[in-house]
């Protein structure tokens, strides 16, 4: 069984209950998904990365572990983890 890491970036625009997400970002690494995530968030509402391990052979996925928060992160994404709740 072999397994993998997949790095993730998505940034949000808006404000309020009109904020939405960006399409996510895959990152090369957990380095490269926080530094992506640092550009939008200057130019964004916010932005998030996160690293989550899987196994392609049975197609499961680990939990997400946060590598990095900025600004805002509208609550429905923290809810749900969708690009809009």
């Amino acid at each position: 069984m072999s397994s993998g890491t997949v790095d993730v970036v998505v940034a949000f625009t808006g404000a309020g209950d009109d904020m939405i997400a960006d399409p996510p970002q895959r990152a090369p690494s957990a380095a490269a998904a926080i530094s992506k995530a640092k550009g939008p968030s200057t130019t964004h509402a916010g932005a998030i990365a996160w690293s989550r391990t899987f196994d392609p052979d049975t197609g499961d996925y680990g939990d997400p572990i946060e590598l990095l928060r900025l600004r805002t992160i509208p609550d429905w994404f923290d809810e749900t983890g969708d690009e809009r709740g």
